[in-house]
């Protein structure tokens, strides 16, 4: 029998700011925290559902991410996002995928004038992704790690060509993190608490030296 070959797609800033908004804890934040491995964080979600399927292997890991631009008084995070995709592209398995922010005119609570970094078109290349990768038949299923519901056109045609699709939140009792559904289907929803985010959470602080 042929492995079922099963590739996560990440939404990174959904799962890091989830991360951080349900474990980071009331204290003053690190920006580090809510960093996840993605290859412990895609282990982990194929080795989740081997119970019910023991011939699962993990295929691959593609991260979706905006890409700070230099030169815009940040560089800083620059040099410390730099670093952290390096490491991550070095990583077997991993593939990232990166679209430069957008930039605009923001004022903080201190009434101090900033520029505001935004995401654009990171959710339309996920999409794509797994899109064409269900038509394509890289994958027998799709993890889908993000909350994005702009994501449910690329799901739904992945469940209309045979391909099983599952997803992955973040989860507490008190604050339980919505979930993508598609009217008519069941997709396996893997809730994920705080002992499961302790197993794949990247401590290191990339503006270290940046």
């Amino acid at each position: 029998m042929s492995n079922t070959r099963v590739v996560v797609f990440v939404d990174y800033q959904n799962v890091y700011h989830g991360a951080r908004h349900l474990f980071g804890g009331s204290e003053s934040l690190h920006p580090s925290t809510g960093n996840v491995h993605p290859l412990a964080y895609g282990k982990l979600l194929c080795d989740l559902g081997l119970e019910k399927d023991p011939d699962r292997v993990l295929a691959g890991v593609r991260v979706y991410r905006g890409k700070p631009v230099h030169g815009r008084g940040h560089e800083k995070v620059c040099q410390a996002f730099d670093r952290q995709v390096a490491l991550w592209a070095r990583t077997p398995r991993v593939e990232v995928f990166t679209r430069p922010l957008r930039y605009f005119p923001a004022v903080n609570e201190a009434g101090d004038h900033y520029l505001r970094g935004e995401e654009k078109g990171v959710d339309v290349m996920m999409a794509l992704d797994i899109a064409l990768g269900a038509t394509n038949n890289t994958y027998d299923v799709a993890v889908a790690a993000t909350a994005d519901t702009d994501l449910l056109p690329a799901i739904e045609h992945a469940l209309e060509v045979n391909k099983r699709v599952e997803t992955s939140t973040w989860w507490t009792a008190k604050s339980p993190r919505g979930k993508l559904t598609v009217p008519n289907r069941n997709i396996w929803n893997h809730n994920l608490n705080k002992s499961h985010f302790d197993l794949v959470r990247d401590g290191t602080d990339y503006l270290i030296n940046a």
